[in-house]
């Protein structure tokens, strides 16, 4: 056996010491994570975290990527009903984070995140081969609502698009797929003269202002993020 998989083993006998009372680890069950990480050009990126935990903030195994944006770990397994999660490119997270994707973990701003996560109850993989993985540039929009002065118009509004962190299910068929952020309808009226809102997504991307006006049928506009720093007036 080589001598850093021994080191990795004595890693994870110590994580499994210290975090036992913490969590329920599957009995002597190990997985293989590997990966390539790059940009949205298909350029490796180095220095980005990859960590397995579960949603109680157990860290289960970590690994870096190498200059060739590739990365290898052995992991412990979380046993249900705890949540198994492969971040990327996220700090360490909490329960909290399943709810609200908070942008302040991720580590390396300048890129997007991801978070493969596995909720069965039936975890048999033995390798997660997460393929190449492609992490797009951070992109903010600055959207402003207007109701114009004088004008009693309702608005229901709602947005669809691909969060700075984004959730992709292990056992989906396709690891690059986000799963978008798509907020219920929101309803203004006559009362609410401005709306200003920070939407946190990747660069490249498009954010869907789904719209209905004054009750009439569901119109969309695609907001395009070409900028690292986007603003979009919309007026009512």
């Amino acid at each position: 056996m080589r001598r850093k998989h021994l080191f990795q083993y004595f890693l994870l006998g110590m994580v499994l010491l210290f975090q036992s009372c913490e969590v329920d680890i599957m009995n002597d069950k190990r997985v293989l994570v590997t990966g390539t990480i790059v940009n949205s050009d298909n350029n490796p990126i180095p220095n980005i975290s990859v960590r397995s935990q579960t949603t109680r903030n157990a860290i289960l195994g970590e690994a870096i990527s190498d200059e060739n944006g590739q990365f290898e770990f052995t992991s412990l397994m979380s046993k249900p009903p705890y949540n198994f999660y492969i971040a990327v490119n996220s700090k360490p997270f909490g329960e909290i984070w399943y709810y609200h994707y908070d942008t302040e973990l991720i580590e390396n701003i300048d890129y997007s995140a991801k978070a493969f996560y596995d909720e069965t109850s039936n975890r048999n993989a033995t390798t997660y081969n997460l393929g190449v993985i492609q992490l797009n540039k951070y992109a903010k929009l600055n959207l402003h609502i207007n109701n114009i002065p004088g004008d009693t118009n309702t608005l229901e509004f709602k947005l669809d698009y691909d969060s700075a962190i984004c959730r992709v299910d292990l056992n989906g068929n396709d690891f690059n797929q986000c799963e978008d952020e798509d907020f219920e309808f929101r309803f203004l009226d006559s009362e609410y003269s401005d709306i200003y809102m920070n939407v946190e997504s990747q660069l490249g991307s498009t954010v869907d202002f789904i719209y209905k006006l004054n009750g009439e049928p569901e119109q969309s506009i695609s907001i395009p993020l070409t900028n690292p720093e986007n603003t979009y007036v919309f007026e009512y």
